[in-house]
């Protein structure tokens, strides 16, 4: 039985204001602890390996988990233990330090952690807005007295997002600045997605940058929506992305097929029936059944959309983000 190797440690690794230590990411499968996609101790049964995947709380954490309950990531092979995050470079640490397998996080984070010399690949698609910005999963919302009628109101207002240079960097930047609005003096305020709504309300913030279903929340709640930057930017923009560490690649590349697989399977089998996800939701995700029937489904499409990456790594150099372009083909293996 091999061991996971232990870096000296990443000196002064910081990935988006998320200071990340020793790497040992990337041994064998055979430890059996949390992270390591060992096999056995742990129900998943004789040949399962188990993986741990942390993906942002709401309706990206709820993709993973459906498809955990629809057996799709059994069939793979894989016993995957899905954890909430914060998002963006929060999980980027942890990946690192193998405390998971596979992060799933915003394609912003993950490419400014690549950017950085972080060695980590994008190896399957996350969430995508959909192509109608009525269905868009996300929005920026003020309350319902705010002065702010239309996204020019939004210079020089604070706007809270759940972390700090991610996706919400590029598009709301984006958004606006299409808009004629000096982003100088636009202050984004790092706040958790479900504590937003109520910073609105309290007038701590002037909008937040909510997804689902916190966005449908905040709406029920009173607050109301001046801006959907994500399909503003693109319909169909993809927004996230599943990433695994270059050594664990290498050393393993049939856990990450397997992983993509049931990535896959999971993005078909929504695709061609949401209802049954939408259904799926108050046992999965603690939806209230009312809500998830409400709220408005990101897209999932399995496999990276290359418009979507060259886009967003446009407004990653337009905006500061990474100081040189990324090739896509040294970034993203599927």
């Amino acid at each position: 039985m091999t061991r996971r190797r232990i870096c000296a440690g990443l000196a002064a690794l910081v990935v988006a204001g998320a200071t990340g230590a020793c790497s040992n990411a990337g041994g064998d499968l055979s430890a059996g602890t949390a992270g390591s996609g060992g096999e056995g101790g742990g129900g998943g049964g004789a040949g399962m390996r188990q993986i741990t995947v942390a993906e942002t709380a709401g309706t990206p954490l709820a993709f993973i988990t459906y498809g955990v309950q629809r057996g799709f990531f059994e069939q793979q092979g894989l016993d995957v233990n899905a954890e909430a995050s914060t998002g963006g470079a929060t999980v980027i640490p942890s990946l690192l330090s193998g405390d998971i397998d596979v992060a799933g996080s915003n394609m912003v984070s993950v490419m400014i952690a690549q950017s950085q010399g972080v060695p980590v690949t994008m190896v399957a698609a996350g969430t995508s807005t959909a192509q109608d910005p009525e269905n868009d999963f996300s929005g920026v919302l003020v309350r319902g007295d705010s002065p702010i009628q239309r996204p020019q109101d939004l210079a020089g207002k604070r706007i809270a997002v759940n972390t700090l240079k991610n996706i919400n960097d590029v598009v709301i930047f984006s958004a606006l600045s299409q808009r004629g609005v000096d982003i100088s003096g636009v202050e984004l305020i790092e706040m958790p997605f479900p504590d937003m709504a109520a910073a609105v309300q309290r007038g701590d913030v002037d909008a937040g940058m909510l997804i689902e279903p916190f966005l449908t929340q905040g709406r029920a709640q009173g607050l109301r929506p001046v801006l959907a930057p994500y399909s503003d930017l693109r319909p169909g923009l993809q927004i996230g992305t599943y990433a695994m560490t270059d050594q664990r690649i290498a050393e393993d590349p049939e856990l990450m097929q397997r992983f993509q697989r049931g990535v896959q399977q999971t993005a078909d089998a929504i695709r061609a029936d949401p209802q049954a996800f939408r259904t799926a939701l108050p046992e999965i995700a603690e939806f209230d059944p009312d809500l998830a029937q409400r709220v408005n489904l990101p897209q999932w499409r399995g496999r990276t959309d290359r418009a979507s990456v060259e886009l967003i790594k446009d407004g990653m150099l337009r905006y500061g983000l990474i100081e040189s372009d990324l090739a896509y083909d040294d970034i993203v293996r599927y």
